[in-house]
Order: C-alpha cells, then sequence, then structure tokens
C-alpha cells in the first residue's frame, strides 16, 4: 500500500494532497493540466525534494519532511515503477536491452519472458526502439519498468500522446496487467474517460487539493458540488425553481437527458431544437429550455429535426444541489 501525505509549494498553489494507493487496485488522479498531477507523481517518485509531509511504502518511508525528521530515499531505492507521457528508451539500445536494462547481468528471466509474452513484443525484440511505434515503444517501457518488480507503477499520462485506437488497446493491457501481476498502480490523466475505465478508486484533483475521491460509480452518481459535477462532464445546470421544484440547482449530464417522454423514468420537459452533432456514435442535441437555459440530450436513433422545433426530453435522475438559483445560473 503507498500512502501519500504531502505539501508541496507552487507557483500559484501548494499541492496538499492525502491519499492511498491500496495492494492490487488503480488509482486513477484525474485534473486538468496544472492542477498538480505531475507534481504528486515526480515528489512520489523521489524526483523532488518534499517539502513537507510523509510518503510510506507499506511499512517503509520513502520520504518524511518534518520539524524533526527529513528523510529522502533515492528514487532508485524505492521499488517504484515510473512512466512518463514519453516512453524515454534509451535509443542506442535495441528493444531487449531496454528491458533487460536494469535486470542482474541484464539477463532474461522466466518472469521477464513471461512479461514480454503479455506485452506482445518477442517479435521486436531485436529491434531497434526507433522503427517501433508510439503505442510500441509505451509497451517496451511498460516492460522495463515492470521487469524489476516495482511494488507500485506511477503513471503519468503515458497514454496521452497515442491516437485513440492504440490508447484504448493500451488501457485493456493495463487492465489485464493489473489483474495478471496484482500491479499496484498510481496513474494521473487529464482524460476523464480514462480515468472512469481504469480507476478502481478515482481522485477529482484541481489546483493542488483532492476535491472528492470514491470509484468512477460513485463520483459519477454523488458529485459533492457543482464544481466537482462539471469536471465529471455535467454541462446543464438549470434553477429547481423553473421546474417548481423548490430552491436548488438541477444538474443534468447529456447521458442523462434522453429525446422523448418516458415519465416512468423521469421528469419530462419541454425544449426547443438548437442544433445537433454526431458523439461516438450518439447523437447529442443542443436544446433550449425553460427560460432559454441551454441543455444537451442524446439520442441513439437517426434524427429528424429541425432548429426551432419543439420536443419533450426526459431527465434521468437529476442531481438536486442545495444551491441559490443565481448560483446556478451562473454555472
Amino acid at each position: 500500500m503507498l500512502s501519500i501525505d504531502i505539501e508541496q509549494p507552487r507557483r500559484l498553489f501548494t499541492v496538499n494532497v492525502r491519499l492511498t494507493v491500496p495492494d492490487d487496485q488503480i488509482y486513477c488522479l484525474f485534473g486538468a493540466s496544472g492542477s498538480g498531477k505531475s507534481t504528486i507523481l515526480s515528489t512520489t517518485a523521489g524526483f523532488e525534494n518534499l517539502h513537507r509531509g510523509r510518503i510510506h511504502l507499506n511499512k517503509q518511508a520513502l520520504a518524511v519532511k518534518n520539524e524533526n525528521t527529513h528523510l529522502h530515499l533515492p528514487a532508485w531505492k524505492r521499488q517504484l515503477g515510473y512512466i512518463a507521457q514519453s516512453s524515454h528508451l534509451f535509443p542506442h539500445l535495441n528493444v531487449l536491452d531496454n528491458i533487460v536494462f536494469a535486470l542482474p547481468g541484464r539477463r532474461l528471466t522466466a518472469y521477464t519472458e513471461h512479461l514480454i509474452q503479455t506485452l506482445d513484443l518477442q517479435e521486436f525484440l531485436r529491434a531497434p526502439v526507433q522503427t517501433l511505434s508510439g503505442g510500441q515503444q509505451q509497451r517496451v517501457a511498460l516492460a522495463r519498468a515492470l521487469a524489476v518488480r516495482p511494488q507500485v507503477l506511477l503513471l503519468d499520462e503515458p497514454f496521452s500522446a497515442l491516437d485513440q485506437p492504440a490508447r484504448w488497446e493500451l488501457q485493456d493491457l493495463l487492465q489485464r496487467l493489473n489483474e495478471e501481476f496484482q500491479l499496484s498502480i498510481l496513474l494521473v490523466t487529464h482524460q476523464l474517460t480514462e480515468a472512469q475505465r481504469l480507476g478502481n478508486i478515482m481522485g477529482i484533483l484541481e489546483e493542488g487539493q483532492i476535491w472528492q475521491e470514491a470509484s468512477p460509480a460513485q463520483l459519477f452518481a454523488t458529485p459533492k458540488n457543482i464544481k466537482v459535477a462539471k469536471l465529471l462532464g455535467y454541462q446543464s445546470f438549470l434553477p429547481a425553481e423553473y421546474l417548481g421544484l423548490g430552491r436548488g440547482c438541477l444538474a443534468l449530464h447529456p447521458d442523462r437527458v434522453l429525446l422523448g417522454t418516458f415519465p416512468h423514468l423521469g421528469l419530462v420537459l419541454r425544449a426547443q431544437v438548437d442544433s445537433w452533432f454526431l458523439y461516438e456514435g450518439r447523437w447529442r442535441i443542443n436544446l433550449l429550455g425553460p427560460h432559454s437555459v441551454r441543455i444537451q440530450a442524446t439520442d441513439t436513433q437517426g434524427l429528424n429535426l429541425s432548429k426551432g422545433d419543439v420536443v419533450f426530453v426526459t431527465l434521468l435522475q437529476p442531481l438536486v444541489f442545495p444551491s441559490e438559483s443565481f448560483e446556478c445560473e451562473r454555472n
């Protein structure tokens, strides 16, 4: 188990987080660029000195900094694997030599051979790394990081530079590695779908603070406030009084707003069509709701709509936050 409790001053804010990566699980830290994700990983890995706090791996202290103690274990002693956005492979070595670089005598072991097969790298072992695609290079980086059997794998957006098919393939592979090798993984990403797809636990990071953490499903169902809801893809915020529901703010996610009248499923709302577009195989319809509040709905069927059409949409389990109407309208 990896335990992190740190304060790291940055130029605009202080990264102040406390999180735990349980054994054999994937913790996804989700946040926008500049929210402090990479600072957390580089400090945990030992690339940055800790300003204040502690980092423990099981019962071993990796870094401690307070009034009485100043401990900094070097990165190479921390039993942590680390992969950045770029694979950082050794360009003068072939694939195999990259993988075994940190092994005693740089020799293959049965474990490493199994790792190579799992990562489907057998046919590339003698190839120069420059001849590989981006996805293949990240597979080699994974093999090199895991060859030394780290207790925790730290991943700093390793798939962000890849095209979507390669990204999906490597996400699937990471889940397989997690299950087959019982890996503990701390992954940071600015891609919501990646965090929701991979994480057993997901933390929402903003300006160096973890606003909320839970399973991806729990987070999506119960964001603690409007700010977290927006980060999780809720796009429309409607004063509850517009629907005669008293004070508060309704948060609507496009996937929970269906085109059509289904009163047995949720609230039915009258709206006017503004525009529409295809998004990942489903239609997203931009609508003008009560008081011209913009609402986005989802439909899986072919559309026969015109701008200005009056339609009905069903709100599936809309979230209600106890905020004032003016706060809702600002969002």
